[in-house]
C-alpha cells in the first residue's frame, strides 16, 4: 500500500542549475536557457515531420467513406447521433469532429483544413512532450533530444502521424493523454480539475484508446502528482461509467468481432474468415496474443503489427534486413535502461516513495501495460500510439539516470568511455530510425497519390458510389488535389534505403 507519496531527492540525479545559472537570456526574464533550448529543438522537429506530412495527399482508403457521410450529415449534431447507434464502435465525438471540419472546408478548402489540423496536433503533442520533461540542466536537454528522437523513430509512429481518416484520431488520442499528465503535474486549481475532467470525456467519446486518459489521471495521483484533485478523479470515474453503460446498455454497441478485419498471428495475416475458423470456437488464445504482442512491439519493436519479422524472414529464404537489426537493436538497449530503471527503484515503489523520474517511469508503465490490454481484439503499430508516447518518456527519466549515475561513481575512465560510446551509437541507431520515418512518409505521399488515380473503380468495390453531384463533386476535389501534387518516385530513390528504413 502507498503510504506516503511525497517528493523524495534522488541522490544520484545531477542537480538543478542554481538561481545564478537562470539568467535574463534573450531578453526573457527568468527562462532557463537549457529548456529553451528543448523547446526550440521541439520546433524544429515538429516542423520537420510536419512538411513530410504535407507532402502526403487526404488519403483515400479510410478517408473518402467519412467525408462521403459527412455529406449526407444536415448538422453536426446529427453526425453525433447517428454514429452512436454503430454496431461495433462507439466514437461519436470522431464523427463530429470530421463533420466541423467538413464544413469549415466549405467544399473546396479539404487538404488546408484537415492537413491543417493534423499539422497542429503534431504541434500540440511535441509542445506537450516537452513540457512534461521540465528540462533544467545540459544533461536534461540531451536526454530530452535523444526522447524526442526516440518518439519519431519509434515504429509506433509512423502510423499515427501519416494516417488520417480524414482526422488522425489516434494522434489526438496521443495528445490528449499527454495533457493529462500535464494536467497531473500542474499545481491544481478547479480549472486544473475541470480541463482533465474535459480531456477525458472528449478523449473516450473519440476513439476507443482515449480510455487512456483516465489510466493516465489515476496512475499519476497514485504516484503523488496530486495537481488533479481526487474529487475530479471521482467524477472521471463517474464518467467512465457512465460511457461503459451508454455503450453497453443504452446504445448496446458492443465489441468488434472477429470477423472485423485481418490481423496477423505469428508468421502469417489471417483473414477473417481464417481467423473464425481457428479461434471461433475459443478467441481468448488470440486475445492473450494480441496484448503480448502488442507489448512486446512497443518495448523490443518485434513483433510488428502481430507480424514477427525476423522468422517471417528466415522462412522466406531472405536475408534478415539491416532495419530489423536496427529496431530490435535500438529498443533492446532503450528498453534495458528502463529495465535497470525500474529494477533499481522497485523496493522504494513499493514503499511508496516516487522521485520525479520515478512518477514518470511508473506512470509510462501503466500507459503501456493498459494500452496493450485494450488492444487485445487485434494489434496493429497504430492503436498502440499513446504507448509509444510514453515509452519516449520513461526512456528519458531512465537514460537520464544511467548518465546521471555513472558521472558520479569514481570508477575507471574506460567504463565512462564505454559508456559514452554505447550511448552514442544507441543515439545514432534511433535518429537513423527518425529519418526512416521521413523516408515512409515521402514514399507514402507516391503511393496515395497513385492510389486516386481509379478512385471510381475502388469507390465502386468498396459499394459506396456517390449517390448525387455533391458527393461527385467532392471525391472529383480531393482527386484532382491529390493528382496534382508531386512526388518523388520511390525507384529513384537509392536501392538501399529500403533496406534501412522499411
Amino acid at each position: 500500500m502507498i503510504r506516503d507519496c511525497r517528493y523524495t531527492h534522488d541522490p544520484v540525479t545531477l542537480p538543478s542549475p542554481a538561481k545564478a545559472d537562470v539568467p535574463a537570456w534573450l531578453g526573457i526574464p527568468g527562462v532557463n536557457r537549457w529548456r529553451l533550448a528543448t523547446w526550440l529543438a521541439g520546433l524544429v522537429m515538429a516542423s520537420a515531420m510536419s512538411l513530410s506530412l504535407l507532402a502526403i495527399p487526404v488519403q483515400r482508403s479510410d478517408s473518402v467513406v467519412p467525408l462521403l457521410q459527412a455529406q449526407e450529415f444536415p448538422s453536426v449534431a446529427e453526425a453525433v447521433r447517428a454514429s452512436a447507434n454503430n454496431s461495433a464502435y462507439f466514437r461519436p465525438l470522431r464523427i463530429g469532429q470530421i463533420q466541423v471540419l467538413y464544413q469549415w472546408a466549405d467544399g473546396q478548402r479539404y487538404f488546408v483544413v484537415f492537413r491543417g489540423f493534423h499539422v497542429l496536433l503534431v504541434a500540440a503533442l511535441f509542445a506537450g512532450f516537452v513540457s512534461v520533461l521540465r528540462v533544467d540542466s545540459p544533461l536534461d536537454f540531451l536526454v530530452a533530444a535523444l526522447a524526442m528522437t526516440v518518439l519519431i523513430g519509434h515504429h509506433a509512429f509512423l502510423g499515427t502521424v501519416w494516417e488520417a481518416y480524414p482526422i488522425n484520431h489516434f494522434l489526438e488520442v496521443c495528445v490528449l493523454c499527454v495533457f493529462a499528465l500535464a494536467l497531473a503535474r500542474s499545481r491544481g486549481g478547479w480549472w486544473v480539475d475541470l480541463l482533465a475532467m474535459l480531456t477525458f470525456a472528449v478523449a473516450a467519446l473519440t476513439l476507443e484508446s482515449g480510455l487512456l486518459v483516465c489510466v493516465v489521471l489515476w496512475a499519476a495521483w497514485l504516484v503523488g502528482w496530486r495537481g488533479v484533485s481526487w474529487r475530479a478523479l471521482v467524477v472521471v470515474g463517474v464518467l467512465l461509467g457512465v460511457y461503459l453503460y451508454a455503450r453497453f446498455g443504452y446504445f448496446a454497441t458492443g465489441l468488434p468481432g472477429l470477423d472485423e478485419r485481418e490481423s496477423g498471428f505469428w508468421t502469417t495475416r489471417l483473414s477473417p474468415v481464417e481467423l473464425r475458423q481457428r479461434f471461433g470456437a475459443d478467441p481468448r488464445p488470440f486475445y492473450l496474443y494480441n496484448v503480448v504482442a502488442s507489448l512486446l512491439g512497443v518495448l523490443f519493436a518485434e513483433p510488428r503489427g502481430g507480424l514477427y519479422t525476423v522468422p517471417l524472414q528466415i522462412e522466406r529464404g531472405l536475408a534478415i534486413a539491416p532495419a530489423t537489426f536496427l529496431t530490435i537493436g535500438t529498443s533492446l538497449a532503450t528498453t534495458a535502461c528502463i529495465g535497470w530503471f525500474v529494477w533499481r527503484h522497485a523496493q522504494e515503489w513499493f514503499r511508496g516513495r516516487f522521485d520525479d523520474a520515478g512518477r514518470l517511469v511508473c506512470v509510462s508503465l501503466a500507459v503501456i501495460g493498459a494500452n496493450a490490454a485494450i488492444s487485445y481484439g487485434y494489434t496493429k503499430d497504430e492503436i498502440m500510439s499513446p504507448g509509444g508516447v510514453f515509452y519516449a518518456i520513461a526512456a528519458y527519466a531512465s537514460v537520464r539516470e544511467v548518465v546521471a549515475v555513472a558521472a558520479r561513481r569514481t570508477e575507471t575512465r574506460r567504463r565512462h568511455v564505454l559508456l559514452a560510446l554505447v550511448l552514442l551509437l544507441v543515439g545514432c541507431g534511433w535518429s537513423i530510425r527518425t529519418v526512416g520515418t521521413h523516408y515512409n512518409m515521402h514514399v507514402m505521399a507516391f503511393t496515395m497519390r497513385e492510389h486516386w488515380v481509379d478512385v471510381d473503380r475502388w469507390l465502386d468495390e468498396q459499394r459506396v458510389t456517390p449517390k448525387n453531384e455533391g458527393q461527385r463533386r467532392l471525391v472529383r476535389v480531393l482527386r484532382d488535389d491529390a493528382i496534382s501534387r508531386t512526388g518523388i518516385q520511390p525507384k529513384f530513390l537509392p536501392q538501399w534505403a529500403d533496406r534501412w528504413f522499411q
